[in-house]
């Protein structure tokens, strides 16, 4: 949401009641928290029951808002029982520089931010066996800054970006990412009954995206708020699945070296 004081008395209301998460919890194991060693920084994981090590495991990164209204733990109760039924691993990590109220993505907190998610995916793909064809970064609200920011500039490692009822600002990703970038898969969707902020900055990434030459799909949920819908990401980031491409050689099979 935008850097306007005077629309603090509605939209901290919105952000309260529209950010509850109300997926269903009771997935077979439990998410976990811990720290990513080069950064120090805490983040959420998900793996679902059913990986394999020698099947490559889609990937998804999800980019939280305006603390303490929407924080990592949100993100990852939101999207494991989803992770759980497609074979995604997901992941939440505690970022910076999200406040959607009053701040506009400022550029050392998006460095800042790069730099972990980019630290998480290496040390996961040591670890597990990731699927590198396969990796979406998605936030909701202020989250849409890290968002766009750091999926948009690493098309080489990010095959979809969504952005769910989330702030925009092009002055702070201007200039910022590669000419590859065009070719990313991207998908802005917001509630009909989000607030105007949001409706607004989705319409100025769609028109900022699109005049440079990405192509965007969008849409708009009916009845909606600014509310918590990861199925729509879901099944866009299903849609546009590429061929595997694992971060781990496959086990060897029985009776071969």
């Amino acid at each position: 949401m935008p850097a306007r004081v005077g629309m603090l008395p509605f939209v901290l209301p919105v952000l309260l009641a529209g950010c509850a998460v109300l997926q269903d919890q009771d997935t077979p194991k439990p998410q976990w928290l811990e720290k990513e060693p080069s950064t120090g920084r805490a983040f959420y994981i998900y793996v679902p029951s059913t990986y394999q090590h020698d099947r490559p495991a889609p990937l998804i990164i999800t980019c939280h808002g305006t603390p303490p209204y929407d924080v990592a733990d949100h993100h990852i109760r939101e999207w494991k029982m989803l992770g759980e039924k497609n074979g995604c691993i997901v992941v939440a990590p505690t970022l910076i520089a999200t406040d959607g109220i009053l701040g506009d993505g400022p550029i050392v907190g998006m460095l800042n931010n790069e730099k972990f998610i980019l630290s998480i995916i290496s040390l996961l793909g040591y670890r597990y066996n990731i699927d590198r064809a396969n990796i979406m970064i998605t936030g909701f609200s202020g989250g849409g800054f890290p968002t766009y920011w750091v999926g948009l500039r690493h098309p080489d490692v990010f095959s979809c970006v969504v952005a769910r009822n989330c702030n925009f600002s092009e002055h702070n990703l201007d200039g910022w990412y590669p000419p590859d970038a065009v070719k990313t898969a991207v998908y802005v969707y917001w509630g009909a009954n989000d607030p105007a902020a949001i409706k607004s900055q989705s319409d100025n990434a769609i028109r900022y995206l699109q005049a440079k030459g990405f192509s965007v799909t969008s849409e708009e949920i009916p009845g909606a708020g600014h509310e918590r819908h990861p199925e729509v990401a879901m099944t866009f980031f299903l849609r546009h699945l590429r061929p595997a491409r694992p971060s781990l050689p496959a086990a060897p099979r029985p009776g071969r070296s």
